[in-house]
């Protein structure tokens, strides 16, 4: 019989299955929000650029997407008394990483308002577009990777204050 990796629950030593935190489960579900808007966003990049339209138009709401999921989480994690203050309360160890990614939130938010301005205003195909999409591509793959690594920096935070693996697919 297949044995499973569980994901969702508190690790224990000599355990195969974890029980589960329900105090989580929000965070669970802001994952899977950012996941779902960074896949959107891929997609929209690895499209071929040569359709102007729908490129920039599709890379456009791919991005609006993100921004939406992206504040939501900051509000989320860094209003006062929101995940990250519960977080440094019950587990001051976790105060420095836990300002990396207050730090890390307003630098991707940043990078993800200037990828909106660029896509409200693209070139025409005679005013170098192909170099424009080329390099614009380029900056919004280094973002996703840039999310990418936030959410891993915090699946390991919240594993080391809860010893819960949030898991990589949510």
């Amino acid at each position: 019989m297949a044995r499973y990796r569980n994901f969702d629950g508190t690790l224990g030593a000599g355990t195969d299955v974890q029980a589960r935190n329900p105090a989580l489960d929000d965070v669970r579900l802001r994952r899977a929000g950012l996941k779902a808007a960074l896949s959107g966003l891929e997609l929209a990049l690895a499209a071929p650029y040569a359709n102007r339209v729908d490129w920039v138009t599709h890379g456009r709401e791919a991005l609006d997407v993100v921004h939406e999921v992206w504040t939501r989480h900051i509000l989320e994690t860094e209003a006062p008394g929101a995940f990250l203050d519960d977080l440094v309360a019950e587990s001051p160890r976790l105060a420095t990483p836990a300002s990396r990614l207050r730090r890390e939130h307003s630098e991707i938010l940043t990078t993800i308002v200037a990828g909106q301005e660029r896509l409200s205003a693209p070139p025409s195909e005679d005013d170098g577009y192909v170099a424009w999409a080329e390099e614009l591509r380029g900056e919004l793959t280094s973002l996703l990777a840039a999310l990418a690594r936030h959410r891993q920096r915090g699946a390991d935070l919240v594993y080391e204050a809860y010893a819960v693996d949030l898991g990589g697919g949510f």
